[in-house]
């Protein structure tokens, strides 16, 4: 493909093509927290994307935006403005974009132009209205009182003279914003470790709330609480009964927690593992007191326990409100003698065969596909099974608490994503039609080291979204190190740094779903596994990692310009904006920060091109790109400072001031051409006069050097 190219512009160097964008730095308080993490707001130019799509009326519309401000889409002419737009469509909606940034190929240009957004690509509506009062090089462009949007169209109108028609780049800017999404954890362990106190502060004289884990991570700006259910808790080892309620995991101590996390205002979920220990991907063991029951009274079991724990909730006022039925549930649940019993099953069922002596709910992988018609049938049966039983869960759900969503949580294996696309297709097709039934949310859990990397969540995530759209998503699990260890790599390091970088990341790739549709992250046990805390000395005191700030830093609460254009002419120090626009998410509204701007030094106004200028605000950093340009003033300043020197004088002062004065006039009448041509006049009397004694040569080769400047510039 051939990329037309701007030969007076360098590659942007801080211009990646990545998902991430470079954002200020939010600082918050640090001192009560351990360690340090820099973390800024999760942000995202959505164009990145690989399911964006871009066209145009004419011309390469990716050239717009393949991050790279050396190239541009290039209008042509403007004859026909009607063929003068390019739009792109991010897929999806996002209620977080809420700032576009349009930048032209010339920096000294003005720009007539319309940028409208739309959800639909039939409705539109104004995200900025230039046709009548030209922009210059560039603008960015904050979003409030708009609906969600999916589609970007800007339309060029008109370019000042010299002005190359084009857009060099658009970025659309989807920010993390705590009203579309919710952050929270599982924290099943609290009440087994009540001898802990944990805190935000960095002393054990003075605990930032009673110490607990679940109060603690509210104060990190969780609001969410996931709790797992065990029937009749049992150790691995020798499958004997737990000799203790608190932290055991059982129904008593679930709604203990439920009751506590409800007082504190917090929402509460619930995880049926519908087992006496843990179920995952690679063990999903029936309760004791289920396994030998026929599969008809096992469907049965499942709904009546369901139903007595969810009401109970119910009636002590700690209403759920999402209910888990099963734990990632990817290879099935409640297994059975669907086949040989293998994996790394607990203790007490690897050496008591009676667990798999009757009909479960494992489903056979191993037969997904096959073209033997047996094996299609057993198949097909175990899905049987397995939907039954997922269906008397999500009944009792809806019987005993209708308004807690319902959620199905699955794992998605590296590389294996057709498998968890066919595992929702099969379930929510089989609930369907067989039983009338669905689910509310479609969640997963997420660790890089078994289930691939920040970006291959996104494209889970992006499948999920694309072809069940009426679904929430979650991630329902996740976590990382922050200490080192010898595990597999994550892509992030095992600091503190590191974790806040993983769980931002986290935030922003669920962020940047389609349609906001995934609207939660639960970190697993953030205090226990992979822990998010410290502990201080020896002492049963442990303190806050500094990463907990991401729950509250990742997202904003104000949106700053990231960008400001102008222009100075040669020679003379630009007057940068005291001010920068900023959008209060909170209120829906604008204002405006002071900037404190870098010093420029004299060289960067001396010549002829463009230079940017670092400037700070109280919400982050801004860049003005200054436009250093030539026109007749300049010249007349040059021959006015020649005149006081007396290195210009004489009749010829008249002819050169007038030929000046002609130029302007024609000038900002738009007629180029004529000015010009005073301009050569101009040039003319200064040739003719060489080596006279009222005019120095130094006069007249920077009087001529100049003037020839000007004609390149308005013959480009």
């Amino acid at each position: 493909m051939y990329v037309k190219k701007i030969p007076w512009l360098k590659k942007s160097i801080g211009l990646l093509a990545a998902t991430v964008l470079s954002v200020p730095l939010i600082t918050t308080p640090a001192s009560a927290y351990y360690g340090k993490a820099e973390i800024s707001p999760a942000v995202t130019n959505l164009t990145t994307k690989s399911w964006v799509t871009f066209q145009a009326g004419n011309g390469d519309a990716g050239l717009a935006f393949d991050q790279d401000e050396s190239t541009y889409w290039d209008a042509h002419s403007l004859s026909g403005s009607e063929e003068n737009w390019l739009q792109v469509d991010l897929g999806g909606t996002y209620k977080g974009l809420r700032m576009v940034e349009v930048v032209f190929p010339s920096k000294n240009g003005k720009y007539k132009y319309t940028l409208e957004g739309s959800q639909d690509g039939e409705n539109w509506f104004t995200l900025s209205d230039h046709a009548s009062d030209p922009v210059l090089g560039g603008e960015d462009v904050l979003i409030q009182d708009k609906p969600a949007v999916r589609f970007i169209k800007a339309t060029l109108l008109g370019v000042s003279d010299g002005a190359i028609p084009g857009i060099t780049e658009i970025r659309a800017n989807n920010y993390a914003l705590k009203d579309h999404f919710s952050v929270g954890a599982d924290i099943s362990w609290d009440t087994g470790f009540l001898d802990r106190i944990h805190t935000t502060q960095n002393n054990t004289d003075a605990p930032s709330s009673d110490g607990r884990m679940i109060s603690t991570m509210q104060e990190t700006s969780m609001s969410e609480v996931r709790f797992r259910i065990w029937n009749d808790p049992r150790n691995e080892g020798d499958g004997q009964p737990v000799g203790f309620s608190d932290g055991s995991m059982n129904p008593e101590d679930t709604l203990n927690k439920s009751l506590y996390s409800k007082s504190l205002g917090m929402k509460v979920g619930l995880d049926f593992h519908y087992s006496d220990s843990w179920a995952d991907p690679g063990k999903q063991i029936k309760p004791l007191a289920w396994k030998d029951l026929e599969f008809e009274e096992l469907v049965k079991a499942i709904h009546d326990f369901t139903y007595k724990v969810t009401d109970d909730h119910v009636k002590a006022g700690a209403a759920p409100e999402f209910i888990q039925v099963g734990n990632e549930i990817i290879n099935g649940t409640l297994w059975g003698n669907e086949k040989t019993a293998t994996g790394s099953y607990p203790n007490y069922a690897k050496n008591d065969s009676s667990y798999f002596g009757k009909p479960g709910g494992e489903l056979l992988w191993e037969y997904w596909n096959s073209e033997d018609p047996s094996e299609q049938a057993k198949y097909d049966a175990a899905w049987d099974r397995f939907t039954a039983i997922i269906d008397a869960g999500l009944r009792a759900v809806k019987e005993a608490s209708p308004n807690s969503k319902t959620k199905i949580h699955v794992i998605v294996d590296a590389n294996r994503l057709a498998k968890t696309q066919e595992f929702w297709r099969q379930l929510t097709t089989r609930l369907k039609n067989d039983y009338d039934n669905n689910f509310d949310i479609m969640s997963i859990s997420y660790y890089p080291q078994w289930h691939g990397t920040m970006s291959d969540l996104g494209n889970y995530l992006h499948a999920f979204a694309s072809e069940f759209p009426e679904y929430e998503l979650a991630v329902s699990e996740t976590s990382h190190f922050a200490t080192p260890n010898s595990g597999p790599a994550t892509g992030y390091p095992f600091t503190i740094q590191g974790q806040a970088d993983f769980m931002k990341d986290v935030i922003r790739t669920c962020n940047d779903t389609i349609n906001n549709s995934c609207k939660t992250m639960l970190v697993w046990e953030p205090v226990i596994w992979q822990s998010m805390f410290t502990r201080i000395g020896t002492s049963q005191y442990w303190q806050a990692n500094d990463s907990t700030r991401v729950f509250t830093a990742a997202f904003s609460e104000f949106i700053q310009k990231n960008n400001e254009y102008l222009a100075t002419t040669l020679y003379s120090e630009p007057r940068l904006p005291e001010k920068i626009e900023v959008l209060d998410v909170k209120n829906n509204r604008l204002k405006e920060a002071a900037v404190t701007w870098d010093s420029i030094p004299e060289t960067a106004y001396s010549k002829l091109g463009s230079f940017t200028v670092n400037g700070t605000s109280e919400y982050g950093k801004v860049t003005a790109h200054v436009a250093v340009t030539i026109d007749v003033s300049v010249l007349e300043d040059l021959t006015k400072g020649f005149i006081e020197t007396k290195d210009l004088s004489g009749p010829l002062v008249p002819q050169l001031t007038n030929a000046l004065k002609q130029a302007n006039h024609h000038d900002e009448k738009g007629s180029a051409k004529v000015a010009s041509h005073f301009i050569k006049k101009y040039i003319a009397s200064l040739q003719k006069n060489a080596n006279e004694k009222h005019l120095s040569s130094e006069a007249q080769n920077t009087l001529i050097e100049h003037a020839e400047l000007l004609l390149e510039t308005w013959n480009r």
